[in-house]
Order: C-alpha cells, then sequence, then structure tokens
C-alpha cells in the first residue's frame, strides 16, 4: 500500500468532515430558526433547546476529538531538522492533545452542565491558536510544508484571538452561558472553530499530497 494513502495522512481531513456533518445535522434537527450570528455552537448539543439534533452535535464533538488524538500525535512524524522546531513541534502535539481531550469533555457535558461545559470548551479554545502558532513556526521552513497552512493559520488564529478579546470586554462578560439568542458574538466562535479546523484539514492535506 501507498504510504501516501496512509489513513494517518488523512485524519485531519476527516476530523473536519466528520465535525460538519454532526453539527449540519443538528442544525438541520433544530426545532426553532437557527441562526450561527446569533447563537452559539454549544446550543445546538443543549438537549433542551435541541432534543432531536442534540445527539449529534454532542457525539460529533467526542468522535472528531478522538479522531485527533492520533492526527495530533502523529505530527511527530514531520521531524524537523532544527532542535527548537523539534521543541514548538512536541509542543504543539501535547497541546493538541490536550486540546482534543477537552473537545470530549465539551460532547460529554453539554450546556446542561454549564460549569463543566465552560471549563472544557476554555480548554478548547484557549488552546487552539497556541497549536496553530506553534506548530506553523516549528514547521514552516520544513521542505515539504505548504505556505498556504501557515497563511491560513495565521487568519485562524486572528479570528480566534479577537473572539477571546471580545469575551473579555465588559459588555459581553454575561454572554457565555446563554441559552437565547444574543448579540452577534457567536459568530465569531463560529468562525473560530471552523477556521481552525479548516487549517487542522489543510495540514492533514499537506501531509498526504507530500507523503510525510
Amino acid at each position: 500500500m501507498n504510504p501516501k494513502w496512509s489513513l494517518l495522512n488523512m485524519l485531519g481531513m476527516l476530523a473536519f468532515v466528520v465535525f460538519t456533518i454532526s453539527t449540519l445535522t443538528s442544525v438541520a434537527l433544530y426545532p426553532t430558526p437557527y441562526s450561527p450570528l446569533y447563537e452559539w455552537l454549544s446550543n445546538l448539543g443543549n438537549v433542551n433547546l435541541n432534543p432531536l439534533g442534540s445527539l449529534f452535535f454532542n457525539w460529533g464533538c467526542i468522535i472528531t476529538a478522538i479522531i485527533l488524538i492520533p492526527f495530533f500525535a502523529g505530527l511527530y512524524r514531520w521531524n524537523p531538522i532544527q532542535k527548537w522546531a523539534k521543541v514548538l513541534l512536541m509542543l504543539g502535539i501535547l497541546l493538541g492533545l490536550f486540546a482534543s481531550i477537552s473537545l470530549i469533555g465539551v460532547g460529554i457535558f453539554p450546556e446542561t452542565n454549564i460549569h463543566m461545559h465552560t471549563l472544557a470548551a476554555s480548554g478548547v479554545f484557549g488552546s487552539l491558536f497556541i497549536i496553530i502558532i506553534l506548530l506553523s513556526i516549528a514547521l514552516f521552513k520544513h521542505e515539504k510544508f505548504m505556505s498556504i497552512v501557515a497563511y491560513w493559520g495565521i487568519i485562524a488564529v486572528l479570528i480566534t484571538l479577537s473572539f477571546q478579546i471580545i469575551l473579555m470586554l465588559p459588555q459581553f462578560s454575561d454572554v457565555l452561558g446563554n441559552f437565547h439568542p444574543t448579540s452577534p458574538v457567536p459568530g465569531m466562535e463560529w468562525a473560530a472553530v471552523f477556521a481552525s479546523l479548516i487549517w487542522v484539514g489543510l495540514l492533514s492535506y499537506n501531509m498526504w499530497k507530500n507523503d510525510i
């Protein structure tokens, strides 16, 4: 079998597809009109708000995270030459594993357990942009690293950081855990999550295309 077609090279793309399908299925089953601009992603996993679709979102998070665990663990195969790059790569891998476990927590603890849910979600969002920064710097000089992955990473980092900064503003201090349509901050959450997952998919495509 051609190593290029190893499942390890496709896990990031698979994670993106699984999360997207499960999320859109959950949106389709939402009993009232749903707007990504005004309603949180996690509202989809709230059984009280989304009785039929919550199962798809919560299990989508869990399965996506299970796929991401071997994806991040397998990044060691890049094996950069520089020692500092090896260190950054390892830090990125470890943080990626942490984010994946946190994402499992998001699926296990939906909004109905708001304390644990917020804790798990904070683990995901608090590490997303750091993972992208660490891995992009570690791999930037690698001969097989595609520049589009780094450029998209910049976009994903800016979106995620903007979302984090907005949440720290006084006027938005009480929007987390809001089960009802709120100011269009949730749109930034959607953008941050999917921009980061697209980056994961691009890095996975890079590994597939250049046979890492």
